[in-house]
């Protein structure tokens, strides 16, 4: 079983998330957070596999928010980048250098984030752009 922790501040889609993730066999949602400061709060309570995590948390980066993720001594999960469309060319490359095993896009397939997240816990990098499937990176 894959225990994920999704972060994101959009209520809905935090929702949304743990609604597919605990229909999907396999993979278990252990806990949401709107923010970083719950991030790590329920990373220390949850310690989950992975990470799904927003790459804009309102006023918070998330790309520095992985590179803290990872650093975290107690249990740092792999961590995949979700972007609602960032036009940074070097998103990938940014998202690489803070520890991150992943970016997909939220136009992506639902069954795209499935495979980014397996690949990531099995510590595989994942692409999964808006519209093309997740691959090894």
């Amino acid at each position: 079983m894959i225990r994920v922790l999704v972060v994101d501040d959009h209520p809905v889609l935090r929702a949304g998330l743990e609604a597919v993730l605990r229909a999907e066999p396999g993979f278990t949602c252990v806990a949401t957070a709107a923010d970083g400061l719950e991030m790590m709060a329920a990373l220390r309570r949850t310690r989950p596999d992975v990470v799904i995590l927003d790459r804009r948390l309102g006023d918070e980066d998330g790309i520095a928010l992985c590179a803290e993720l990872r650093r975290e001594p107690i249990a740092a999960p792999e961590v995949v980048l979700y972007t609602a469309g960032d036009d940074d060319p070097q998103l990938d490359e940014l998202a690489r250098a803070a520890g991150a095993h992943g970016v997909v896009g939220k136009t992506a397939d639902i069954n795209m984030l499935f495979d980014a997240l397996r690949l990531a816990v099995r510590g595989h990098r994942a692409v999964a752009a808006d519209g093309q499937g997740a691959q090894t990176a």
